[in-house]
C-alpha cells in the first residue's frame, strides 16, 4: 500500500508534498515524512503518525526547497518503528539520495544478506534499502543509468521515487503492479500514487508512468527512459476494491465508477435474494450499496452511524488494534435495523474477524437477518507484493468452506463476487489486466 508523493520546481514544494500526503492518508497511518532539495541540500523530515500529527507550520517552514519527495507508510516488511519512516536518505559515492517506496520487493532479503556480506551497513529493515545500496556499488554515468542498471535486480512490486540535488526520478516495476501517476503544475511536474493527490494539489493528470519506465525530472525538463521491458501490465485489482480514493482514476475511469458497477453486478448475483434494505460497511462498502440498491430496487439506508476520527481497520499494524479500531467507529442506528433483513456489502473479507464485529453489534441492536455480500472473490492466497496478508493461516477462506466462514461471521448468508464480475467491472474491454493472484493463488512471478 503506501502512499507517494513528488513535486519539482516550486516554491511551496514542502506545502505541496503535505498537501499531496494528506490527500493519500488513506494508503497508511503509521508514518510519514518529506525530503526537500534546499539548493542541493537533503533536508529530511520524518515522524510517527497522520500527515498533519507529524508536520505544522513550524516544520513546514524549515523545509525549504523547490523540490520534494514524501511518503506515507503501511508496512509489510520491516517493522512499525521511525527508523523504518520514509523517504530514507542514504549519504553514499553517488552523494546524497532519497527514496520513497511503495510496493514489496520479494528478493530483498537474499540481495541484503549479499550486500551485508560485501560489507553493507544498512540503517533501516525496511525493503527499500536495498536499492540505494545496489545503486552505490553498480554506478552508471548518471543516477537514472545506475538505477536501469540496477532496478532489474529487484523483483515483486514497487512504484519508487528518487531525489538527488536537481532531480527528481520515477520508477514503475514491469508489471505495474504498483500505481505511479503523472501530472503538471504551471512549471511543476507531480509524482503520485493517485490522481486525486495531483488534482487536489491544484495540478492536472498527464498520464501513468507505464511498467518498467522511469521519468527523469531535472532542470524544469521531463525525459522517459525505459530500464526494463514491460512484462505484462498487471494492475493490483485491491487498488479499485479498497486502496484507492473513490476520485481517483485507474483504467479510464473513476474508482468509484468502477465500485458503483461492482455493486450492480453484486445485485445481478443475488437477483433472488429479498430484504428489507441494502447497506454498506462504511465508508468503503457504501458505493458498493449504492449500486446494488439502484440495480436491485431494493432500498439504500445507513445501518451505521460511522466516527470519523477513527483510521480504517485494515491498516493497523496488528490485529487487535484492527478489532478494537472496527468498534470504535460503527455505531448501529437502531430504528433503521430493528426486525428487518438487511443486505450489507463490505469490498472484502480476510481474516472474517472484523465482519464477525459488525455482525454481532447489528445483530445486538434488533437486526432481523443479515445477508453478508462481499464485493470481491474469496482471498484465498498471500499477496507477497505489498498488502498485508503474508501467510495462508490469516486468510479465513483458505481455511474455511464458505459454510463454516457464514457460522463464524454470524451471517444468515454470505455471497462472494465472482471473479469475472470483478474484473469485468474494473476494466474495460482492452484493458482487463489486473493481478489477481490473491484470489486464484496463481502467480505473475515466483513469490
Amino acid at each position: 500500500m503506501c502512499g507517494i508523493f513528488g513535486i519539482t520546481d516550486n516554491k511551496d514544494a514542502a506545502r505541496l508534498a503535505y498537501v499531496g500526503l494528506f490527500t493519500l492518508q488513506h494508503r497508511g497511518q503509521e508514518s510519514a515524512g518529506i525530503v526537500t532539495d534546499d539548493h542541493g541540500a537533503l533536508l529530511p523530515y520524518t515522524g510517527m503518525g497522520l500527515v498533519n500529527e507529524v508536520f505544522d507550520n513550524g516544520v513546514l517552514g524549515e523545509l525549504e526547497g523547490r523540490n520534494a519527495v514524501g511518503h506515507i507508510r503501511y508496512s509489510t516488511t520491516g517493522s512499525s518503528h521511525i527508523k523504518n519512516a520514509q523517504p530514507l536518505v542514504l549519504n553514499s559515492c553517488l552523494g546524497n539520495v532519497a527514496v520513497a517506496h511503495n510496493g514489496n520487493i520479494t528478493n530483498a532479503d537474499a540481495i541484503k544478506a549479499k550486500l551485508q556480506k560485501d560489507g553493507a551497513i544498512f540503517q533501516s529493515s525496511s525493503d527499500s534499502e536495498v536499492i540505494l545500496h545496489l545503486a552505490a556499488r553498480h554506478k552508471g554515468r548518471s543516477l537514472e543509468d545506475t538505477l536501469a542498471r540496477n532496478l532489474p535486480k529487484l523483483s515483486g512490486a514497487y512504484a519508487f521515487l528518487f531525489m538527488t540535488p536537481g532531480k527528481v526520478i520515477g520508477a514503475r516495476d514491469p508489471y505495474g503492479y504498483r500505481p505511479l501517476v503523472l501530472g503538471r503544475l504551471g512549471r511543476s511536474y507531480i509524482l503520485a500514487s493517485e490522481t486525486c493527490a495531483i488534482e487536489v494539489a491544484g495540478g492536472s493528470v498527464v498520464r501513468e508512468i507505464e511498467p518498467g519506465e522511469m521519468a527523469v525530472i531535472a532542470g524544469g525538463k521531463i525525459k522517459f527512459k525505459r530500464f526494463a521491458p514491460v512484462k505484462r501490465f498487471t494492475r493490483c485489482i485491491f487498488e479499485q476494491v479498497y486502496f484507492a480514493r473513490p476520485d481517483s482514476v485507474a483504467v479510464g475511469r473513476s474508482v468509484q465508477t468502477a465500485r458503483y458497477e461492482i455493486g450492480a453486478r453484486l445485485a445481478g448475483e443475488l437477483k433472488d435474494v429479498k430484504a428489507d434494505l441494502v447497506s454498506g460497511v462504511p465508508d468503503s462498502g457504501t458505493v458498493y450499496a449504492l449500486g446494488y440498491a439502484k440495480e436491485s430496487g431494493i432500498p439504500y439506508q445507513n445501518v451505521f452511524m460511522r466516527n470519523h476520527y477513527t483510521g480504517r481497520s485494515f491498516i493497523q499494524p496488528d490485529q487487535k488494534l484492527r478489532e478494537f479500531t472496527a468498534h470504535l467507529k460503527l455505531a448501529p442506528i437502531r430504528d433503521v435495523i430493528k426486525g428487518k433483513t438487511i443486505i450489507l456489502i463490505d469490498d472484502s473479507l480476510v481474516r472474517g474477524t472484523t465482519s464477525r464485529q459488525i455482525v454481532k453489534n447489528l445483530k445486538r441492536a434488533g437486526a432481523g437477518k443479515i445477508v453478508m455480500a462481499i464485493a470481491s472473490p474469496a482471498i484465498v492466497s498471500p499477496c507477497y507484493f505489498g498488502i498485508d496478508t503474508p501467510t495462508k493461516g490469516e486468510l479465513i477462506a483458505n481455511q474455511l468452506s464458505l459454510e463454516r466462514i457464514r457460522r463464524f461471521i454470524g451471517a444468515d448468508a454470505l455471497h462472494y463476487l465472482s471473479l469475472e464480475s470483478l474484473v469485468e467491472a474494473c476494466g474495460d474491454r482492452r484493458d482487463r489486466n489486473f493481478c489477481v493472484s490473491c484470489f486464484t493463488g496463481k502467480y505473475m512471478e515466483k513469490p
